[in-house]
């Protein structure tokens, strides 16, 4: 055999293997999934890699042996004996719908969860898509690699949607994110979500397929013979669900690991054990007993922050999540700003002050140009907030007033992420009078949160971060509120998930394929009525927006 036949049939041994492995750890899926059908799907991979890597299980079948003290760090109580009980009921159909393995992410690391595409969908494996129907536009703007004009995309999208319907008059929403998938992998530098470093966002077909579905929904929204419904869930269903589907009174609704590096290490540092890092933990609480926040100065301190970081986390991953109270008890010096952001930078490998410190108040500006070019496109209450941030004699970062716009244009208002409060005011006040919510908030203290000089940051009703002489500026604020999040677990509130996903995505550029708002319901900005929540992967208001302020930048620059 020559040695292209060599390194062909390695090749080849290799894309089976990969094949063999991923249905293996597919299979694994589906026999959770068949105990647990509404486990989020962050969970449902983390429990996988678990299973797999450290218990030992090779396949399906190995899944009998596994016990209640396998999964008990990971799931509730119930859930873990919903799982036992479904193993010990009889073997589970685990077998691939189709032998074809699903087409490959346009990242390696792309994770985008999908249902599994049915027997009924084999013709998306062969799908075309009806590219000599490019407007000549188009094929100019891909030849180029270069973005195209939002009516080029459209209409794309439209033919595309056609061709699908000639196979199925309401494709599913696995056999568009094979569809969205061909047209990324063609053409990525033109069709990709990127933010404007170049980055991914996400698994980088989101847009893609959110058009392709958006259109497939609307061509079908009179057609009742081709929609595709699931099984509604009865009322015992919704009281036999999950444990973990309401959050605990009082408490932010907690999210795992998402986005994070080193969510929970594996292992302690050289040399030491549980004991002998609870002893360390003892010898912080000595010192914060004795000098209060002040201590977070010292070296010692420094030194024993780092060292106990994978404690730390055990002690914040627990399940029941602790309270941000007897996470204060038990390390206060992870609320001073310097353990803070140290432990963010740990967790997520970003440093998130100087990612802020460098881009806030620069892409500030430029959003507020992107607005302010474009004024009579918005709504009223997007032009009243825009009025104030462009006056001259205007107070306050371009950060800071950009942040206020996004909020209006997200339709979001100020006070879910703002409080305002006099000058004067001390934590205690706080406290008293302001009836703080459950979710962070930065407490802005002046006359109006654009001239405010001083801030404060409160979760679960309490001052977390009180004002300092030297935690003046909104980037600290931004960054600490920003930093809760990550570092202690909490999910974005509802009512205001689409600014924080902003954040996330576009400034400090940490892109996930998923989001970090589950809630199922909200309350109705038109009823003021709690109503239910459709969730997304992805917030598709984010990602279109940097994906049109991408385009609108570069065309302008």
């Amino acid at each position: 055999m020559t040695t292209t036949e060599d390194e062909g049939g390695l090749r080849h041994s290799t894309l089976c293997r990969r094949f063999t492995e991923e249905q293996i750890m597919d299979s694994i899926k589906r026999a959770i999934q068949t105990a647990l059908p509404q486990l989020d799907e962050a969970k449902l991979e983390t429990l996988v890699n678990e299973l797999v890597t450290k218990v030992g299980v090779e396949g399906p079948e190995d899944l009998q042996f596994i016990q209640e003290d396998d999964l008990k760090h990971l799931l509730t109580p119930i859930q873990c004996r919903k799982i036992l009980h479904s193993l010990k009921a009889g073997p589970v159909d685990t077998q691939p719908s189709s032998s074809l393995p699903e087409p490959l992410p346009v990242a390696s690391s792309s994770t985008c969860p999908i249902s599994p595409i049915s027997p009924n969908s084999a013709w998306v494996d062969n799908f075309e898509v009806p590219w000599n129907k490019m407007r000549p536009s188009l094929r100019r703007a891909v030849d180029a690699g270069e973005k195209p004009a939002p009516e080029d995309r459209r209409h794309l999208i439209r033919v595309t949607v056609d061709a699908m319907r000639d196979h199925s008059l309401n494709p599913t929403r696995s056999e568009c994110v094979v569809v969205a998938k061909a047209i990324t992998q063609k053409y990525p530098n033109t069709f990709l979500d990127t933010n404007e470093e170049g980055e991914l966002l996400g698994c980088g077909y989101f847009s893609v397929l959110n058009q392709l579905k958006t259109r497939v929904e609307y061509l079908n929204r009179g057609n009742t013979l081709s929609r595709l419904r699931n099984p509604k869930r009865t009322q015992r269903d919704d009281e036999e669900g999950d444990d973990d589907d309401q959050p605990p009174v009082a408490t932010c609704a907690r999210r795992d690991s998402y986005g994070c590096v080193r969510w929970q290490p594996e292992d302690y540092p050289d040399g030491e054990t549980s004991a002998s890092l609870e002893e360390k933990k003892l010898e912080m609480l000595d010192i914060f007993n004795r000098e209060g926040l002040k201590g977070a100065e010292r070296g010692r301190v420094e030194d024993l922050m780092a060292i106990t970081y994978a404690k730390q986390r055990e002690y914040i991953n627990a399940n029941p999540s602790p309270s941000i109270l007897d996470v204060g008890k038990e390390w206060p010096f992870l609320f001073s700003q310097k353990f803070l952001f140290s432990h963010f930078t740990t967790l997520t490998s970003v440093e998130l002050y100087t990612r802020l410190n460098e881009d806030l108040n620069k892409k500030g500006k430029r959003l507020l140009d992107f607005f302010s070019s474009q004024i009579t496109r918005w709504k009223k209450e997007v032009r009243a907030v825009l009025k104030e941030a462009l006056k001259k004699d205007r107070e306050g970062t371009d950060g800071l007033a950009a942040m206020l716009v996004m909020l209006a244009y997200f339709k979001e208002q100020e006070d879910s992420l703002f409080l305002l409060a006099d000058v004067t005011t001390t934590p205690a006040d706080a406290e008293a009078h302001l009836s703080l919510p459950i979710t962070p908030r930065i407490i802005m203290l002046g006359e109006t949160i654009l001239s405010a000089q001083k801030w404060m940051l409160s979760i679960e009703g309490r001052v977390v971060i009180p004002t300092a002489a030297h935690l003046t500026d909104f980037t600290t604020a931004l960054a600490a509120l920003f930093a809760c999040y990550y570092v202690f677990n909490l999910e974005y509130q509802v009512e205001a998930n689409t600014t924080l996903e902003f954040v996330q995505r576009f400034l400090v550029r940490i892109n996930p394929d998923s989001t970090k708002c589950t809630a199922k319901e909200q309350i109705s900005r038109r009823t003021g009525r709690v109503v239910k929540r459709k969730n997304a992967y992805m917030n598709p208001n984010v990602i279109s927006f940097i994906r049109e302020f991408t385009e609108f930048d570069w065309l302008t620059d």
